[in-house]
């Protein structure tokens, strides 16, 4: 809570800022802000250590580079931004003068500062690099994405020993804190006010509540139900309902736990957990649909016992699954089980992980757009039997 704290009006350029790296004016001198999902933010405080790679990239006579920040939360499969550097844009201009002693202040996707710490690194070759950079055009972007990925999955020793290492020092606030938030409470369920903390034991609530959240940029909060009962036993319909002008989401929300005693999960078992969570989650919203096909429209009650009066019957259903995360070479797997889903219930179901699902609601932030995204990867999976791997053509967001 540092930056938020000492310097609070910069909050209002970080709040626009998507995930990624930049560099603000704070109380003493340039900060790094880190805006990223948890999961980083956790292993980075764990670790104390990010590491700085320069991804050469060629495309005919055009030269550059990508920096890729890393963070090792195992020593097989790192964390990982990626930032391609054009030249011109503001966060390479503030590289050419980045000092080596600096703050580093981390941010969650709704610009909640989780982690902010004091940093030293030797900078010299990230300076150099940036001051030769000539001027690239944005669409370059995703060609420099996708050469870094590739160029990191080669890496030698010889890399690995050329890559900047970022000490984190000195915490600047603990970040053992709770925040509780009084703004977005305006959904149906809401108690009116929520908590998040960095660590989550128990993540269920904690990213149901962040969900509904990202879906506040397509809705208003009053179409949104968190975790609506059924009379008849009292149990979840659903984690999450959304009355949209068109169709009605029920969604289902799958997390682990964000503890410093899981990291360094191996890889092989984080894969079987998406597919475990995946599986779930799409048993669960059969479930639902059975249920609203079976009884017509279920009597429902939130939480706090408020009959809820809703009609579920009067509009198309939509599935959307959101796990923790995908892995981008199984998705023949996760494609076999969506479309298996999609046959037998009959009805349109979207599966993306955490990362996925809020770069789907920032960059379509109205329920058309959400939806027109939504069609075009359900029409693409009935009608080459494939469920498309998700890619966004424009820049991200300044």
């Amino acid at each position: 809570m540092y930056l938020s704290i000492m310097k609070p009006e910069v909050l209002r350029e970080i709040a626009v800022l998507g995930r990624g790296l930049w560099v603000v004016e704070g109380p003493d001198g340039p900060t790094l802000v880190v805006k990223t999902g948890k999961e980083f933010i956790l292993a980075a405080r764990e670790r104390r250590e990010l590491r700085l790679y320069l991804a050469p990239y060629n495309s005919g006579d055009v030269t550059g580079f990508t920096l890729l920040t890393a963070c090792f939360d195992d020593s097989t499969s790192p964390l990982m931004i990626t930032t391609p550097l054009l030249g011109e844009d503001p966060l390479t201009q503030a590289f050419r003068s980045f000092p080596d002693d600096f703050n580093i202040c981390f941010f969650d996707e709704h610009n909640r500062e989780l982690l902010s710490c004091s940093a030293q690194a030797r900078l010299d070759e990230l300076r150099e690099h940036v001051n030769l950079i000539s001027p690239l055009e944005g669409e370059h972007w995703h060609p420099m994405m996708e050469q870094a990925n590739i160029w990191f999955s080669c890496t030698t020793a010889e890399d690995d020993a050329r890559a900047m290492t970022v000490s984190l020092l000195d915490d600047l606030f603990p970040s053992d804190f709770f925040i509780t938030d009084l703004t977005r409470q305006g959904f149906q369920g809401s108690a009116g006010f929520s908590n998040t903390q960095l660590e989550r034991p128990e993540p269920g609530h904690f990213q149901e509540v962040d969900i509904i959240y990202l879906l506040q940029r397509a809705y208003s909060a009053e179409q949104i139900i968190h975790g609506p009962l059924k009379v008849a036993d009292g149990e979840e319909l659903v984690d999450a309902v959304v009355l949209g002008s068109e169709v009605t989401l029920l969604l289902q929300a799958k997390d682990s736990p964000n503890t410093a005693a899981i990291l360094g999960t191996k890889l092989e078992r984080k894969r079987k957990k998406a597919v475990s969570q995946l599986k779930e989650g799409l048993s669960q919203l059969r479930g639902a649909v059975s249920t609203i096909r079976r009884e017509g429209n279920p009597p429902l009650k939130l939480v706090n016992g408020v009959p809820l009066d809703i009609d579920l019957a009067t509009r198309p259903l939509v599935g959307v699954v959101v796990v923790k995360e995908l892995f981008i070479d199984a998705h023949d797997e996760y494609g076999a089980m969506i479309l298996e889903f999609m046959d037998d219930v009959a009805i349109r179901v979207l599966a993306f992980d955490y990362n996925e699902f809020e770069v789907m609601t920032r960059h379509c932030p109205s329920e058309q757009a959400l939806l027109s995204a939504f069609w075009q990867i359900s029409e693409c999976a009935r009608e080459r039997r494939i469920y498309p791997k998700l890619r966004f053509t424009g820049l991200p967001p300044r």
